[in-house]
């Protein structure tokens, strides 16, 4: 069976609405600016410096499943992927944990317009495709891919 993984590290999704959490910094810290619904200022101060890829999950291969996983997450002062706080998913509850497993393993570097390292926080996307997907329409409207 062939699979084709998509993980789409420089196009996290961004979606205004997808978040039905308050407009509010996710960190003790009020030094943490909230970009939830910014994706050009997020790309701006922070660049993907290493991801780990996360493995597709077996009950999504079985019964031919594509999709995605949201999340808000932190980015610290570090570069490190903390507070990640799962927003939605589509097949609902099939991508959250291989996706939240990966992303803390995430590593971000400062833009030079960064240069104090500013905290943010941000909505991102993890997208899995699979080239026979049963659900192929639905993931996409949900998913935007």
């Amino acid at each position: 069976m062939k699979t084709f993984f998509s993980l789409s590290i420089t196009v996290f999704a961004l979606l205004a609405g997808c978040s039905q959490l308050p407009n509010s910094a996710t960190s003790n810290s009020t030094d943490v600016l909230d970009l939830r619904d910014d994706k050009n200022a997020a790309e701006q101060l922070w660049t993907l410096k290493h991801a780990t890829k996360p493995s597709y999950p077996k009950a999504a291969l079985i019964s031919k499943q594509t999709g995605c996983a949201r999340f808000i997450i932190t980015i610290d002062k570090q570069g490190n992927t903390t507070d990640i706080r799962f927003v939605e998913s589509f097949p609902e509850g099939l991508f959250i944990d291989v996706s939240r497993e990966s992303l803390k393993n995430w590593q971000w570097q400062a833009s030079k317009s960064n240069s104090e390292s500013r905290a943010i926080t941000r909505t991102v996307q993890l997208d899995y495709f699979m080239k026979e997907a049963v659900n192929m329409d639905a993931a996409k409207a949900f998913c935007t891919i």
